[in-house]
Order: structure tokens, then C-alpha cells, then sequence
């Protein structure tokens, strides 16, 4: 039994005004009963300790439970995140949204405890997998959803952004679900991720991509822009000329002419012109060998190749890889992420000694990435095969944290 219900919004002081915090907009079978379950509120368990590694003065956690109660304790402990990103079930039947499921239904639970003392393990699977079809249908999903959205953003802090990882078969109801909680306003992006090489489909177009939702929690955010190393194709195109050593750099105009807020006349190497930059600016490119002479003599500034960042990064990634069988990062995890995925994200919105949570952990990535980056973590995992994963994958990285878990059985 839950030890309390922690709610799931901030109790409003008095002559606060209230908003309506559960009007839905999504319209489905069974939307209407959620409400009744946030308005209770979070349950709160006991927590135990498993284990300490290391002196974790940083507060790193590795928490064994589902991600409501888990963020009830993080509410109740006064801790906000910075950053979220989450790789839920697709509700395409995974595993670990059948087995919160069950673990949230005493009823089911004891019935599939009588079944593996009757059934060998191939009729078992049927069984299990039967009741599973019959009690998670999309409805129940998205109520399940919603309620771990509505529990995550609890604990998020004012400027903290969440990225939720989908793909075709929910992302677009669970994108109007993150509308109702977030606001439309804080929609940031649609990420596109090329997780896969072209194949064929015979039944149709193939699928090739996931699709990242990011938003934020307020008007105001953490955003670093990102970059992209630029393509054989690019730098062939435009960076085709180099210095004597091969240094490579394209030419840029020095014309102020058509420049928003005017430029200078005067004249550089015997043409008189509308430069835009001061001459002694110009002087100073020359002294640098910072320029780059037409036929005519006009005067145009070298760009390095090797001092450009690159291109910023768009909404469609097909420059980070799935993680192969071959990948020297595979830890043969079947949800596994590639490590490129989150550092992009996490450097694009934290900074370093913030706090990134992802409540859905799997494998660990976000957790090993953000230590890596310099980041404090919570890694929150229902499957005691994450929880392994994860602990054994951070210790041997060097990583400091506590081991957690939600006694709620």
C-alpha cells in the first residue's frame, strides 16, 4: 500500500486562482476516468536502498520502479529535473508496458501466477500475452501515458525541457496528449531520426524513421544550438580553395553593398570601395592572410574550414546510426539507443551539472551519456534486467550513484 498520494500539481495558496488542470482535449474511450486517478494524486512508497557506489555527492540515482512513483518520491524529496527525454513502449505489445501493467493490477497478476503453475512455458506465453491484448488496448495506453506525462512534468523545473521518443504506431495521439500538458506554445520541435538503412516493404513504404517530441516547460528554456560535420559534398563544393600548406577555406564577400545597416567607403588595394568592415579591420585581415584576391583585385575574407562548427543541426537526423551488431558501444540490449543520439540532446539542452532524467532507462544511455558530459542523472526502470544493465554499465564507466527501489509489491 502506498505510504501517501502526492498530487500531481501544486496545492494553489489562498486567492490563488486555479486552471483547469484535467480538461482533456483528446477524445477517447476511458479518457474521462483519469481524472479520478490524478486527482488522488502520485502514490508514494516506501524506497529502499540496494546499494552505494562510490561517495555520490552529486545525488545520481538508479531507481527499480514505475515512473509515477518514482516521481511521487522525487516530489516528496524536493528534487526538480532539467532535462527529460523518455524512449516509452511504443504500444506495440513491448514487454515493458505489459509487465507495469500487470504490476499495477493485483487481479491479473494473481492470475498469471495461477497460470505458470498449470501451464508449461509455451502455453503460458499465450496466456500471458492473451490477457495482455485484452487489458492494454490504445485507450488504456494513452490513459497510462498521460498520467506518466502529467507525473513528469511535476518534476521538472521552470526552464526544463523533455524529449519523448516514438515512433508510427502512437506518436501522434501521444503528440496531442504532450499539447494538453505542455501547451501547444511550448512545442519546440518534431524530431525526425533515421533509425534504419533503406529496405523494402512489400505491403507499403518502408519505415525507416522515429520521431522525437520536444517541448519545454515554459517560455523560457536551455537551448545550445548543435552542428552537423559538413558532407564530402559540401566542402567539395565550397571550400575549394586552399592556402599552400592545404589549409581549405571558401571566400567570402566583403561588399557591404545591400547590407542592412550600411558599411564604409574607402580604398583597398587600388579600388575604391563599399567595404563592410572598417579599414582597419581590413589591415588587420591582411596582416592575418586572412585575404583573398579576384582577378580584378577585389579584396574577399578566407573562411577556414577547419574553424567552422559545422552546419546547424535540423529537425531531420540521418547522420547518428542504430546501434549494429558490430557497434563497439553494444551491450546487446534490445531497446538499446546510440550514445551520438543523447549527447546531441543532452548538449543541446543542459548544461553541465544539471540534472537529466529518463524514466523509461533501458539500457542506461541517457544516464552513461549525461555522467559523461558532466551531467547529474536518474535512471528509472521497471525490468530488473535495466536496472543490472544500467548499474553494471555506470560502474564501469566510473560513475558515483545509489541504487533504489520502489517497494510497492
Amino acid at each position: 500500500m502506498p505510504i501517501k498520494y502526492v498530487p500531481f500539481v501544486p496545492e494553489p495558496v489562498e486567492g490563488q486562482a486555479v486552471l483547469g488542470n484535467f480538461n482533456r482535449i483528446l477524445r477517447y474511450k476511458g479518457a474521462d476516468d483519469l481524472s479520478m486517478t490524478l486527482q488522488r494524486g502520485m502514490p508514494l512508497y516506501e524506497m529502499e536502498r540496494q546499494e552505494t557506489v562510490g561517495q555520490n555527492t552529486d545525488g545520481n540515482l538508479v531507481i527499480r520502479g514505475e515512473c509515477v512513483s518514482a516521481c511521487a518520491y522525487l516530489k516528496e524529496q524536493g528534487i526538480q529535473v532539467d532535462l527529460v527525454y523518455i524512449d516509452p513502449p511504443f504500444a506495440s505489445g513491448a514487454d515493458y508496458a505489459k509487465q507495469v501493467y500487470i504490476r499495477r493490477n493485483p487481479k491479473v497478476a494473481e492470475a498469471i501466477a495461477q497460470a505458470e503453475q498449470e501451464l508449461d512455458a509455451d502455453d503460458l506465453k499465450s496466456f500471458e500475452e492473451k490477457m495482455y491484448g485484452d487489458v492494454w488496448d490504445k485507450e488504456k495506453y494513452l490513459n497510462w501515458m498521460y498520467e506518466n506525462l502529467m507525473a513528469i512534468k511535476s518534476v521538472m523545473s521552470d526552464t526544463a525541457s523533455i524529449y519523448v521518443h516514438l515512433d508510427y504506431h502512437i506518436g501522434h495521439y501521444v503528440k496531442v496528449l504532450m499539447d494538453e500538458i505542455f501547451g501547444e506554445d511550448n512545442f519546440r520541435n518534431e524530431l525526425i531520426w533515421k533509425r534504419s538503412t533503406a529496405h523494402s516493404d512489400s505491403a507499403g513504404f518502408a519505415n525507416l524513421h522515429d520521431s522525437i517530441f520536444y517541448y519545454s516547460n515554459s517560455e523560457e528554456y536551455i537551448f545550445h544550438m548543435q552542428y552537423v560535420p559538413y558532407s564530402d559534398e559540401y566542402i567539395n563544393h565550397y571550400y575549394r580553395n586552399s592556402d599552400p600548406d592545404g589549409r581549405k577555406y571558401l571566400d567570402r564577400d566583403l561588399s557591404a553593398k545591400g547590407l542592412q545597416g550600411g558599411g564604409y567607403t574607402y580604398v583597398w588595394n587600388g579600388i575604391s570601395g563599399y567595404w563592410r568592415c572598417p579599414i582597419e579591420t581590413m589591415r588587420r585581415y591582411e596582416s592575418e592572410g586572412r585575404l583573398y584576391y579576384t582577378k580584378n583585385g577585389t579584396a574577399r575574407y578566407k573562411q577556414y574550414l577547419d574553424e567552422m562548427p559545422g552546419v546547424p543541426a535540423q529537425d531531420l537526423w540521418t547522420d547518428i546510426f542504430a546501434v549494429n551488431s558490430q557497434a563497439s558501444e553494444r551491450i546487446d540490449y534490445a531497446t538499446q539507443k546510440p550514445e551520438a543520439l543523447l549527447e546531441r540532446i543532452i548538449n543541446a539542452s543542459s548544461n553541465e551539472g544539471m540534472l537529466v532524467a529518463d524514466f523509461f532507462g533501458g539500457s542506461g544511455v541517457t544516464a552513461a551519456v549525461a555522467a559523461k558530459l558532466g551531467r547529474r542523472f536518474i535512471h528509472c526502470d521497471v525490468g530488473i534486467n535495466s536496472i543490472q544493465t544500467t548499474r553494471d554499465r555506470l560502474k564501469a564507466a566510473g560513475a558515483e550513484f545509489e541504487v533504489l527501489e520502489i517497494k510497492n509489491n
